[in-house]
């Protein structure tokens, strides 16, 4: 019936709307309609300002090669931007700002922020020595609102300290230091802690993260640059990184242990031996080539001398004594000498191996773990079944509550064996069945009655509800119409003082009919209809 009447309802708003707009003048309803546009176009306009981004320059790129390696950046992670004409210059959302810096420190690329520029503009009278303090205290300040925006940091505090520029050389090559406290609300492993410090190196324009060092609230160490450039990744220290492949080794025998059903919980104590040194092994290796018993040549090198001659006198100035000759007698000598020199350049091999330390040696490696089985000892079923007949159950839990030791086969020591590469021999597991006992509940709790109870008082509501929807209503009784007679009658004391009604005057008797015509007007609407059809019969 409500849904009947609302066209009604909302014809009567609309009636009262129009009444309410006629009573206005053109001049006013021009002026009123003014006034509505108005504050719609300023409406307008304030949303667009209140919606629009606050761009702030993120960074300006010095080459086109460096612009579309931020671009890159930036649309890998869905970080909206604007670029100037050239391409060069990225401006982002002043809520992306941090995101992005964070990002572009990540990747050896100093954002725009960490410019003096952008802290202050120098005056007269600012001297560099003040300049440089404003601007470490400015590092400090932006360094600690950047980290604040992550979602696992709750405050951060960034102590720095900057070297003097005395326009030495040496000077210029010194790097700063960074000392940060983070306050945390959930966990930061390595790789992020090393993810932060790599990122406030590039923005401090450091060379490396070996000046960085990060703690928490706890004084625990997150990241240390003295131990940044080690060479097992980016743990900090060789205890992290053995966790690591501890935690590794636990998580393959829970597997393969409670994958097989067999146990409900397993504790896993591995005890790796690792081996931190470096090493480096290089192999050569000489071979000829294909088809050739020797290498290609690489330099050759040949000799060949021929001589003659005969018997010869004693060299220097000594006079001859006597009258000689020269007689032929065939007494001559002759001489060849030939020599080669070949080298060979054989073909080379090199092999290098290195070992960057951290590795793991399975082989003396060992590995402990306690296997449980649960097994569950219900009161009510021990009940059922009799074996509570000669004591209470609390005797049977004293009687039955230690562990049973379980024989393990020898295919588990296997299966471990390959799953972490650990020798058989090296691998101890402790099995055993524990008992559980669940105590009789009583019968039905408080909570089951009271879930009867609103499932009953549910059904209740729906079966009112549905024979509601189903019942008659009833009719609405039609009151009788008014007959001459009885109007006549309700009326006879006012018609005994009825005088003659003027027509420009009111009477009292006059008053009364108007007032009864206003109050029943259905009923005077009846009687004017039984008058005119009396006298049209």
């Amino acid at each position: 019936m409500e849904s009947d009447n609302m066209p009604e309802q909302v014809q009567n708003i609309l009636n009262k709307i129009t009444e309410w707009w006629k009573k206005f003048n053109t001049k006013q309803k021009a002026l009123l309609i003014s006034i509505v546009a108005v504050i719609i176009v300023a409406l307008a306009i304030l949303a667009a300002v209140v919606s629009k981004p606050n761009m702030v320059t993120l960074h300006e790129c010095q080459t086109t090669t460096e612009a579309g390696t931020v671009k890159d950046l930036l649309d890998g992670e869905s970080i909206s931007y604007q670029m100037s004409q050239d391409g060069l210059i990225f401006y982002v959302d002043a809520k992306d700002e941090a995101a992005a810096s964070i990002l572009l420190g990540k990747n050896d690329i100093p954002s725009q922020g960490a410019s003096i520029d952008n802290v202050f503009d120098g005056g007269f009278s600012s001297t560099e020595a003040d300049k440089t303090k404003k601007y470490k205290v400015y590092l400090q300040k932006y360094f600690a609102e950047q980290l604040e925006t992550l979602s696992n940091v709750e405050s951060a505090s960034v102590t720095l300290d900057i070297p003097n520029d005395d326009g030495t050389i040496l000077a210029k090559d010194q790097d700063s230091y960074a000392a940060v406290i983070l306050t945390l609300n959930g966990d930061m492993d390595e790789d992020q802690a090393a993810g932060l410090a790599k990122y406030i190196a590039t923005q401090l324009g450091n060379k490396n993260t070996d000046n960085i060092q990060i703690l928490d609230s706890n004084s625990n160490v997150l990241f240390s640059g003295d131990s940044s450039d080690t060479n097992v990744g980016t743990a900090n220290s060789q205890l992290s990184v053995k966790s690591k492949a501890e935690n590794l080794v636990k998580s393959k025998v829970k597997d393969v242990m409670v994958g097989s059903s067999l146990f409900d919980h397993v504790e896993v104590a591995p005890e790796l031996v690792m081996d931190f040194d470096t090493s480096e092994e290089a192999t050569h290796e000489y071979y000829a080539p294909d088809g050739q018993t020797n290498g290609m040549v690489g330099s050759k090198s040949e000799y060949e001398s021929e001589s003659e001659g005969g018997a010869a006198a004693t060299p220097g100035t000594d006079s001859n004594d006597d009258t000689s000759y020269v007689i032929e007698d065939n007494n001559y000598t002759h001489s060849t000498v030939t020599d080669t020199t070949t080298n060979y350049q054989n073909n080379e091999k090199v092999t290098k191996k290195s070992s960057n330390g951290g590795t793991v040696n399975y082989a003396d490696s060992s590995v402990s773990l306690v296997a449980t089985k649960y097994r569950i000892y219900d009161e009510d079923t021990l009940r059922a079944s009799g074996a509570l007949d000669n004591m209470t159950f609390d005797e049977y839990v004293a009687a039955n509550s230690d562990p049973t030791p379980i024989t393990v086969d020898q295919e588990y020591i296997t299966m471990i064996s390959n799953a972490t590469g650990i020798p058989t021999d090296k691998i101890t597991i402790i099995a055993q069945e524990e008992p559980v006992f669940q105590y009789s509940s009583g019968g039905r709790s408080a909570s089951d009655y009271l879930q009867i109870v609103l499932v009953v008082l549910i059904l209740l509501l729906l079966g009112y509800v549905v024979f509601r929807s189903t019942r008659k209503e009833k009719v609405a009784e039609i009151e009788p119409e008014l007959s001459v007679e009885s109007l006549l009658e309700s009326t006879k004391e006012s018609q005994e003082e009825m005088q003659d009604i003027g027509y420009n005057e009111k009477s009292e008797t006059r008053i009364l009919i108007e007032k009864f015509v206003e109050d029943n007007p259905e009923a005077a609407a009846s009687l004017l209809r039984n008058w005119l059809n009396e006298e049209w019969e």
